[in-house]
């Protein structure tokens, strides 16, 4: 159900404690495809075969090498990014292994996989993960067949965005990875 908002009219921005406490209550179930962003519950689009496909092949290159390393795969849970109006849930983190008290927070690398997301993913969402100082932000558009790798967060903005094809290959800043950019592209057609 799309919903426009006068933009004249005053509102109230939920926050994560809010979001929290509608999830206790059951308002917000597990069922219920949302994500906060800058005090707005965004709707979050169905994945297609693509965008499932690239998630599988994004966590089977990542997992022999994050756990020895000392973190963890958080797909698509809520990251903690140290703002009280945003909740983002990522395709993607990169996490350090913690207790079941918190929702997963100090991310070095987050991954977007974008078939139809591509104005939020590159847009709020970067800004989001940039002004919390998350140091890598991968967004994989399918609909291009690139990966845009976003380094070095400032304010709300990365300084460093750099665009690889399926000719390339991309090493992670903070993990000992690297990965052939056709690898988690569909072929073509």
């Amino acid at each position: 159900m799309a919903v426009h908002v006068d933009a004249s009219l005053p509102v109230h921005p939920l926050t994560v404690d809010d979001v929290v406490a509608m999830v206790d209550a059951g308002i917000l179930g597990e069922d219920d495809k949302v994500e906060l962003l800058d005090g707005v519950l965004v709707e979050m689009s169905p994945q297609g075969s693509p965008h499932a496909t690239a998630i599988r092949r994004l966590n089977r290159l990542l997992m022999p090498v994050v756990q020895p390393a000392g973190f963890d795969v958080s797909p698509q849970c809520p990251l903690d990014v140290l703002s009280p109006i945003s909740l983002p849930e990522p395709d993607i983190a990169i996490v350090p292994i913690s207790g079941w008290d918190a929702h997963a927070a100090g991310a070095v690398l987050v991954i977007e996989v974008s078939v139809t997301s591509r104005a939020i993913d590159l847009g709020r969402k970067a800004a989001i993960y940039a002004a919390a100082g998350i140091p890598e932000y991968w967004v994989l558009d399918l609909a291009d067949r690139r990966l845009l790798v976003h380094r070095e967060p400032a304010g709300d903005g990365y300084a460093d965005v750099v665009a690889r094809t399926d000719a390339d290959e991309v090493t992670a800043a903070h993990l000992p990875l690297t990965v052939a950019v056709a690898e988690l592209l569909p072929p073509r057609p």
